[in-house]
Order: structure tokens, then sequence, then C-alpha cells
């Protein structure tokens, strides 16, 4: 009888534990990817300028490439 029982018993762990760890087949949509500022041709010459005249190790540098990466991560965002 307990050999019979243990799929089921296995079964309702890997149930349970799917629900405990929140697995869903739908997916959730309240989370959006959100959208990059789009600039001007002026505007980018701007702050292309602006960058140019700070000094090479100026923090802002290192800001600037992070927020360009997290631009060219949200192309691929779903």
């Amino acid at each position: 009888m307990w050999v019979l029982l243990k799929p089921r018993i296995h079964a309702a762990a890997i149930v349970a534990a799917l629900v405990l760890t929140g697995c869903t087949v739908a997916r959730d949509t309240s989370c959006k990817c959100p959208k990059p500022v789009a600039y001007d041709d002026a505007t980018l010459k701007e702050i292309s300028q602006a960058l140019r005249a700070l000094p090479s190790d100026n923090v802002l540098h290192r800001a600037m490439e992070d927020y360009e990466n997290e631009r060219d991560d949200l192309r691929f965002c779903p």
C-alpha cells in the first residue's frame, strides 16, 4: 500500500513547492519595462559636449556609461 501512495506524495510535494514558490503559468503584467527617453540630435550633441568638458576622472563618466548600459538592456526587456 505504501508503494502505491509514494507517487501521490511526490506529486503533492511538487505541487506544494510550486505554489509556495509562486510558480504560475500566467505572466504578471503589472510590471512593465520603462521606455527610454528619446533625445533629439541637438540635446545629444549638448550632452556629448558637456561630458567632453569634464575631467577624465570625473564620476559622471562612469555614471553615464552605466546609464548607457541600462538603456541597452531595455532593448531586450520583454
